[in-house]
């Protein structure tokens, strides 16, 4: 059983370290999406892969002066909340030598496909398991219920970068890098279809954009709803989770698409907001629902919002505001899921 617990400070050298690695992995997509990726050995790879070396060597470091302060076997030598950071390592290490490999026999990888490859696919769970160690460690070792922003920081930069990382590898489902209800976008569809597969093609695109809606519903929603499972995050926390992943996201298309970091923007700060007015009334649970049926209300209210204000919405109003409610709905069954009424509540 661990018994070293990395210091806050020590949290923080984790999670710089990670950025770092986590920045690589962002600048990498942004090539990826204009056309510069010509080979393995790119300064973006360089940015990567440094990134890795570095989390690598702080997470064999922290094991060993696990093992000379505590006297402690090889088998107990591992923080608190790191061991599956290690294994993270160890994935990351092997995800990189089959994608070494993987470019050399089949190619540089384009569009969708980069995102599918399974040497790419390991290279993200190794990132995620390495990025997440301060936030399990916090899941583990904090005592209150109710942190203060010195204290929870880490454990929400760890989420945070983790979340964006899962984000990354779907950003072909990001709603606002598509924005698929605008007029103009329905537009190109008809024109672009034969008359007789022009319908079809627009219901094709309603349907996939009611899908984006809802799985970016799923993206944004179950981290605020693991946290308010286990606290009462500082005032703040779910308007610095949206906007960090955001804009990340953002990075990927040189923030060709602000609004998207805006309405993230309005959509935490909202959420914050009713957090904070409920937290007097001491019921977590009765919270967490209003912030799981109010906060998608607001995020996706608002997106419409911005496209009534610069263009209009091209799809009629039972679909937009059937989105609206189907994505709040969905949100609330997830709140469900993730903290459930405790028995012989009503």
């Amino acid at each position: 059983m661990p018994l070293y617990k990395v210091s806050t400070r020590g949290h923080f050298v984790t999670i710089l370290l990670g950025a770092w690695l986590v920045v690589g992995i962002f600048i990498d997509g942004y090539a990826h999406n204009h056309g510069a990726v010509e080979t393995f050995f790119t300064p973006w790879h360089a940015i990567l892969y440094s990134g890795f070396l570095a989390c690598a060597l702080w997470i064999v470091g922290l094991i060993i002066y696990s093992k000379k302060k505590n006297g402690s076997s090889w088998k107990h030598p591992i923080p608190i909340g790191y061991e599956l950071g290690l294994l993270g390592v160890i994935v990351f290490l092997i995800g990189g030598v089959c994608d070494m490999v993987w470019h050399i026999v089949f190619g540089i990888e384009v569009s969708i496909e980069a995102l599918l490859s399974p040497s790419h696919l390991a290279l993200m769970l190794g990132a995620i398991l390495i990025i997440s160690s301060p936030f399990r460690a916090a899941w583990r070792e904090q005592n209150e219920s109710q942190p203060t922003w010195k204290t929870f920081l880490p454990c929400l930069l760890s989420l945070s970068l983790s979340v964006a990382t899962v984000n990354f590898f779907l950003m072909y489902i990001w709603t606002f890098r598509y924005n698929l209800p605008v007029p103009k976008v329905i537009e190109w569809y008809t024109d672009n279809s034969s008359y007789l597969f022009a319908h079809r093609m627009v219901e094709d695109a309603q349907i996939r954009g009611l899908t984006f809606i809802l799985l970016n519903t799923l993206l944004f929603m179950y981290p605020v709803l693991l946290l308010l499972k286990r606290w009462k995050p500082p005032f703040g926390t779910i308007t610095f989770l949206f906007v960090l992943i955001s804009g990340l996201m953002g990075v990927l298309d040189g923030f060709y698409q602000i609004h998207g970091l805006i309405i993230s923007l309005v959509a935490g700060l909202s959420a914050d907001l009713l957090l904070l007015w409920r937290r007097s009334e001491n019921n977590a649970l009765r919270s967490s629902r209003l912030v799981a049926v109010f906060t998608p209300i607001v995020l996706w209210g608002s997106y419409f919002g911005w496209m009534a204000s610069t263009g209009g919405i091209g799809w009629e109003p039972e679909l937009w505001v059937g989105s609206i409610v189907q994505a709040s709905l969905l949100s609330l069954g997830l709140s469900l899921l993730a903290i459930s009424p405790e028995r012989g509540s009503k």
